[in-house]
């Protein structure tokens, strides 16, 4: 008589007698891949260029004759033009290739970061700023589809929470980096050393194994009107909460390190170094969580750490400021992987770039919205009116998540309630 392995169980019905054999699980799938592995460091290498550049580009416009205002129009201008870049590039990365966008796109931030270097004039500067924003946009959006498709569905939480892990020493090594330089050597330093950043994403391409988009899978998937492929509607209500999440940070990024310099708080490259810790260290266990309990649990996680970071700022004294930097990260770590994977969960493989562009776009406009408007509230109200009026951002958010995204299809508990009505049909008896 045949035995079963000890792995597999023989059980009988009650009822009906019927052996069931319990099968084990499969094997977990490999989340580091060298496809992965290849993606994760370039797109590290890319967000630290833009970081890098980001924290010392206020001070810039300073040092060339500029104005806070000033600061915050080109933070706007930088929005802007990722806006108008996320969409193309999500249809350009479904319809067309995995690869020119990204390869082209390294190409073009060579050329700006060199503009830089050599045209040191105060238009020229914000001009090539708001170009930089279209085409680092459509660089990581590259980037980050090709990522969604090097992460097996079952560890998507899981790997984009290690994917955002890149972008969270990037905002630590970015940053300290930028400003390093510029107290110590110079600006013209600072785009030299942005260059040589690049150099280590272009090293990453070779070997990477990119999807292929083919004619026929093109056609089947582009809807008469081109104009409609450009968002994603599956992935509109996470990126909306993010949006307005996303505000307040947006414009304490742009100007934490002039009030820390301002009121004498501390280093900005300390802040951003305590913010990347929280991020990071939050963003080790908040992809499983998403995962397993979906998106609200971290979302409440995130929502009061945003509210604290800002209420610390509006505080004084040096303890507050750099304590406002863990609690931001902290804030970053818990929402942005479960809103992300969110914004993924019910769209089709084929659609992965523009869902990826769609989540980006709010991203982008969240960094626009909070350069210009905590921009002109500092010119015209202060630094800590500014924090106060931003926080009512995250009660935006908040209500918005509430009475909208939380019943849309999209969301952890509605899906898992769509796909348990969906087995039970699948099991039900057949009638006669």
């Amino acid at each position: 008589m045949a035995r079963f392995p000890s792995s597999l169980q023989k059980n009988k019905g009650p009822e009906t007698g019927q052996t069931n054999i319990e099968v084990p699980p499969p094997p977990k799938e490999s989340l580091w891949s060298g496809n992965f592995v290849r993606i994760w460091i370039f797109n590290l290498a890319a967000c630290t260029w833009s970081f890098m550049l980001n924290a010392p580009f206020p001070f810039y416009v300073l040092h060339l004759g500029g104005t806070e205002l000033l600061v915050g129009i080109a933070a706007g201008g930088f929005a802007i033009a990722s806006l108008v870049m996320r969409p193309v590039a999500g249809w350009l990365l479904d319809n067309k290739s995995r690869s020119r966008l990204l390869i082209l796109g390294t190409l073009a931030l060579f050329l700006l970061s060199l503009l830089l270097l050599l045209v040191p004039v105060l238009g020229v500067a914000i001009i090539l700023r708001i170009i930089s924003g279209a085409v680092f946009a459509g660089t990581t959006t590259a980037s980050t589809t090709n990522a969604c498709d090097s992460i097996p569905q079952s560890r998507f939480g899981e790997g984009i929470g290690f994917l955002g892990l890149g972008n969270t020493l990037a905002t630590a090594l970015g940053p300290a980096l930028g400003l390093a330089i510029i107290a110590a050597m110079s600006f013209r330093s600072l785009f030299a050393a942005s260059i040589l950043i690049l150099i280590l994403a272009v090293l990453t391409v070779p070997g990477f194994s990119f999807k292929k988009i083919t004619p026929a899978v093109s056609s089947a998937v582009r809807p008469k009107n081109m104009l409609a492929s450009l968002f994603n509607a599956d992935a509109l209500p996470a990126s909306v909460v993010m949006l307005f999440a996303s505000v307040p940070f947006g414009g304490v990024a742009i100007f934490i390190a002039l009030y820390g310099e301002i009121y004498h708080l501390g280093s900005g490259a300390i802040f951003f170094l305590l913010l990347a810790v929280g991020t990071g260290s939050t963003r080790l266990f908040s992809g499983r969580i998403a995962d397993k309990k979906g998106e609200q649990p971290m979302l409440v996680a995130g929502y009061g750490s945003f509210l604290l970071a800002l209420a610390l700022l509006i505080l004084e004294g040096s303890t507050c400021y750099y304590l406002s930097g863990l609690f931001f990260g902290i804030g970053f770590g818990a929402s942005i992987p479960a809103l992300q994977s969110m914004s993924m969960r019910i769209v089709p493989l084929e659609k992965r770039g523009s869902a990826t562009g769609t989540f980006h776009c709010a991203y982008d406009v969240s960094n626009g919205l909070g350069g210009l408007i905590a921009g002109f509230l500092v010119t015209y109200w202060g630094y800590r009116p500014m924090f106060a009026v931003l926080s009512v951002f995250i009660i935006i958010s908040i209500l918005v998540y509430v009475f909208w995204a939380a019943k849309s299809p999209s969301a952890f508990k509605v899906n898992r309630e769509k796909l348990a009505r969906q087995r039970e049909n699948n099991n039900s008896p057949c009638e006669n």
